[in-house]
């Protein structure tokens, strides 16, 4: 889902509150792509429990970045050929991130390159940075906390068929088990603060519809690089918002866009996209 995002207050009632620290190890990395100096005053802004890097280059981000950098905050003026790299560099080296473009003009923009998760544009002051940012993170910790219980389900289900169902004084499934219920307790607390909306858009992404899946739609060659210009149905004209509102799109999943004049779901989910195919 893209979110655009202005004043203070613009986020969602559960957008405020400090992220918690619900993943293994240290708390959550956002990893700032920005030349400007902004990103000494995004880490003064943030929450402590969240760590910020500033990655200067490409090749830097391959030494930072990784499976658990939760956020990634792209500035919209770097060139289209930087914003590129950072969008390919970003689904290497952590699938489930979640990107937040910041930009430097006075209402949302459209990026031709990133496929961006939400959006801030000035003024961006402490307030809706931490709003946009905790729950971006709140929402990847909660797509990593399922994806390591389908996982950890997965393995437990196969440790019971070796041992024919007598499973009470093996040590391995023990812990497999208590680890299950960590898991579940940490997407229990996730659930309670992320709105039905946000939930609904991580399952998407971590397991998109059957229909979604198997859509062949091509890209019109007047589109930008992922997301459509606009609808192919209705028309709609994706970037333009003069009111400051969603660019009449909101994003259902990796690569999948849904047109709120009328309702038509766009997928780039072509088995040919390498991109894609990472995602899932």
């Amino acid at each position: 889902m893209a979110t655009a995002t202005g004043p203070p207050g613009s986020a969602e009632a559960d957008d405020g509150a400090d992220p918690p620290r619900v993943r293994d190890g240290d708390g959550p990395t956002v990893a700032v792509f920005d030349d400007s100096t902004r990103s000494a005053l995004y880490r003064r802004w943030l929450p402590d429990a969240i760590e910020v890097v500033t990655v200067q280059s490409i090749g830097e981000g391959r030494r930072v970045v990784d499976g658990s950098t939760a956020v990634a905050l792209v500035r919209h003026e770097l060139s289209e050929s930087k914003r590129g790299a950072v969008a390919d560099l970003l689904d290497e080296q952590s699938p489930l991130v979640r990107t937040v473009l910041t930009t430097s003009r006075h209402e949302p923009v459209a990026d031709r390159v990133l496929d961006e998760n939400a959006t801030l544009c000035e003024p961006i002051d402490r307030d809706s940075l931490r709003q946009v940012v905790s729950r971006q993170v709140a929402m990847a910790s909660y797509g990593r906390l399922l994806v390591q219980y389908y996982e950890c389900t997965t393995r437990l289900s196969s440790r019971e068929v070796e041992l024919r169902g007598d499973s009470c004084d093996d040590e391995r499934y023990q812990r497999l088990e208590s680890r299950r219920e960590d898991l579940a307790a940490g997407i229990k607390t996730l659930q309670k603060r992320l709105s039905a909306e946000a939930l609904r858009s991580v399952l998407y992404e971590i397991a998109p519809p059957e229909q979604e899946r198997v859509a062949r739609e091509r890209e019109p060659p007047t589109s930008g690089k992922y997301r459509p210009d606009g609808c192919r149905s209705c028309g709609r004209n994706w970037n333009v918002n003069p009111d400051g509102s969603p660019a009449g799109y909101r994003r259902l999943g990796a690569f999948v866009w849904e047109c709120t004049d009328c309702g038509t779901l766009h997928d780039r989910s072509d088995p040919v996209n390498q991109r894609v195919a990472r995602r899932r």
